[in-house]
């Protein structure tokens, strides 16, 4: 499925909220794509762009490989907003039997703490839904 372009966009604050989204294929190559995508309506040169640089790749990944957005003809759906020094970023996913959940993993695993690093790096966040659709949010205090 090819990429949308955002639905709208508007400057960041202190002007009125922007907001947008799109739709990315669910394969681990629209990762960047959906990085890219939210730090744009951050703008460039944001103390916090590293840190939602991260958090939106975890997101998406985790849609990627623990939903059906992850399977043959599948995608998952970004949606951001920026209002009063708050981002907030959604990661709409496919749907799956399991909620998503902190993995145990080994010292020497390379997965298994996507959702460590958000509980760490965000002000707030949390996850709805189930096997038909799922949401992982977060949000960024930009201050």
């Amino acid at each position: 499925m090819s990429t949308r372009n955002p639905q709208s966009t508007a400057a960041p604050s202190p002007g009125p909220p922007a907001s947008a989204r799109r739709h990315f294929a669910g394969t681990g190559d629209q990762v960047a794509a959906a990085r890219g995508f939210v730090v744009a309506l951050l703008g460039s040169g944001s103390d916090f762009e590293e840190t939602a640089r991260l958090l939106v790749s975890e997101a998406a990944t985790n849609a990627v490989l623990h939903s059906a957005s992850g399977e043959d003809g599948g995608t998952f759906e970004v949606r951001c907003r920026l209002a009063r020094e708050r981002l907030r970023v959604e990661v709409h996913d496919g749907g799956a039997p399991q909620s998503p959940r902190r993995r145990v993993h080994h010292l020497d695993a390379l997965t298994g703490r996507g959702l460590e690093l958000v509980d760490l790096l965000a002000a707030r966040w949390g996850w709805s839904g189930g096997t038909a659709g799922r949401v992982l949010w977060f949000e960024l205090e930009l201050v």
